[in-house]
């Protein structure tokens, strides 16, 4: 998608639309490419559901289970305590609005995924301090750009690897 230098405004649902052809939409990576592209464009992006609540130190973190819901987690402009988590399914994306401007805005959103779709995969650590040891993954999870993921070992030991750092088995330990 292209941006202008006036501002665009476009519901959550045409954006994924503009993104992709329909037959990428299918491909598994596909939410963590958008959510990559999200990051790319964070400093210029404005979400309503966001600014209708004030929210600051904002985290949108697209949640993949069954369906994908958008979970947006900041704190009140007020400075109440604790933080405010608002989730919103995917069927209720054309309903959000979002914003791309030609500007950065001042305190940027954090983009992440949660994707426990591969949840039960088996892995080999290829390196670092669990290298050779085999785990289950819990979740995959980007958090700006960066792939990290949770395993858990027979120990019972869960610990958070970068995505390089694992070799994925086809099939479910399950």
């Amino acid at each position: 998608m292209s941006v202008s230098t006036q501002p665009t405004t476009v519901s959550l649902s045409a954006l994924i639309e503009d993104f992709s052809r329909p037959e990428e939409r299918l491909n598994e990576d596909f939410v963590r490419n958008f959510s990559q592209w999200l990051y790319r464009v964070s400093a210029r992006l404005r979400v309503s559901v966001v600014e209708t609540l004030n929210l600051t130190d904002v985290v949108l973190t697209f949640h993949m289970r069954d369906r994908v819901k958008l979970m947006v987690t900041g704190r009140t402009a007020d400075g109440s305590p604790g933080d405010v988590t608002v989730t919103v399914d995917e069927c209720d994306f054309p309903s959000v609005q979002v914003t791309i401007s030609a500007e950065a805005y001042p305190n940027p959103y954090e983009i992440c995924t949660l994707d426990y779709a591969f949840a039960g995969r088996s892995v080999l650590v290829k390196e670092g301090p669990h290298a050779d040891q085999v785990g289950t993954l819990v979740v995959v999870a980007t958090v700006g750009g960066i792939q990290q993921n949770r395993v858990q070992f027979p120990s019972g030991q869960v610990v958070t690897i970068d995505g390089h750092c694992l070799e994925w088995s086809e099939l479910p330990t399950e």
